[in-house]
């Protein structure tokens, strides 16, 4: 699945080159006079509303005509409601996009039927990759010491408390992860990423799951708060590396290959690098309805260029993304096809993890 991601990374020159080559057509293409509809499948505030907003107000500058751009939020099922709406319904005219993340494409990835959709039928602008991390209360659960061993064994008698929506949210990756390792949680489910941020900070929850620069921002100097293990990122070559943003926490597979003396292997951490992908390689993408002509497509791709480029973005992404890098078009379509494929036997393992688990059906 790594190799898969080898030379995601590489291509923007050839990304700008197709998008300026189809320039003279996308020339007569304006939306004046129009509103382009932004779709968020979640609440507003949290890490996927927050993302549309640095770029919305920058959007309407660089597509032709500049159009009123507004973002609706269609909260509900970890984005699910919004993206069968959206396959549905959305017009393929240039006036609707949608803002998908790593809770679109999972049950897409695990083969449920609650999507009605395929986001590779979509039309892929922009891909951001953005890092991970799973974080505790450190004195309530006994971690923070500078052996993972110590930290393991804190977990394995502690009384976890971890908030989410569903157990098909992008917390499954955490789900997995802890399940792999023998660490038992009382998962309380019904929370939106930002309730369940606001019941870690009231201690109600002690172990919570975010982007890696939100944990920063909000914990970085928190002695309180110790991170367990980070994600990774995967690198040009394929391989897993450590968070450039957290360069002295392991990645989960150092964590367990340190605590379990072995290298984890077998289904479930094919899907947990599955999972792993669709969360930080995949965690958010500008996509188009099914059907998008090519020339506007070009135009989303030029202006979504223009918009990350612009000097309030660029100083405001780190806080979103971090480190990672940016791709475009073509390269966030590979990242898609990718990202949504699943062996048959690794989808049974999740489908029985689920069912065994949680009581909770695929369809």
């Amino acid at each position: 699945m790594l190799d898969g991601f080898r030379n995601l990374l590489l291509g923007a020159t050839a990304t700008v080159a197709v998008a300026l080559s189809g320039a003279v057509q996308a020339s007569d293409f304006t939306l004046e006079g129009k509103t382009v509809t932004w779709i968020v499948g979640f609440s507003e505030g949290g890490g996927t509303d927050r993302l549309t907003r640095v770029l919305q107000p920058k959007l309407s500058e660089h597509l032709p005509g500049n159009p009123k751009v507004i973002v609706l939020n269609k909260p509900g099922g970890g984005s699910v409601i919004a993206s069968n709406d959206f396959h549905k319904n959305a017009p393929a005219d240039g006036t609707m996009l949608i803002m998908a993340s790593t809770s679109t494409l999972l049950p897409v990835l695990l083969g449920s039927d609650v999507a009605q959709y395929d986001p590779n039928e979509w039309v892929a602008i922009t891909g951001f990759a953005r890092g991970a991390t799973m974080y505790a209360i450190s004195e309530e659960l006994g971690l923070g010491h500078s052996d993972m061993q110590a930290d393991y064994e804190a977990l394995q008698s502690a009384n976890i408390r971890f908030g989410t929506e569903t157990p098909l949210s992008a917390e499954l990756l955490d789900f997995v992860s802890m399940e792999m390792l023998g660490i038992d949680a009382r998962y309380v489910f019904g929370l939106s990423s930002k309730d369940a941020e606001a019941a870690f900070q009231r201690a109600e929850m002690n172990v919570n799951t975010d982007n890696t620069r939100s944990y920063l921002k909000d914990y970085g100097d928190d002695p309180k708060v110790n991170p367990v293990w980070s994600y990774g990122v995967i690198d040009e070559n394929g391989d897993l590396q450590r968070d450039p943003d957290l360069p002295d926490v392991p990645t989960f597979p150092e964590f367990y290959a340190a605590v379990k003396g072995s290298a984890p292997e077998g289904t479930a951490y094919e899907l947990q690098q599955s999972l792993m992908n669709a969360k930080v390689m995949l965690s958010k993408a500008v996509m188009l309805p099914k059907g998008t002509p090519d020339h506007i497509r070009e135009v989303y791709i030029n202006a979504l260029m223009a918009v990350t480029s612009e000097p309030e973005v660029v100083a405001a992404l780190p806080r979103e993304i971090g480190s990672m890098p940016l791709n475009f078009g073509d390269e966030t379509q590979r990242a898609l096809a990718l990202g949504t494929e699943m062996a048959p036997d690794v989808r049974a393992w999740a489908a029985k993890f689920l069912k065994e688990r949680f009581d909770t059906d695929l369809n």
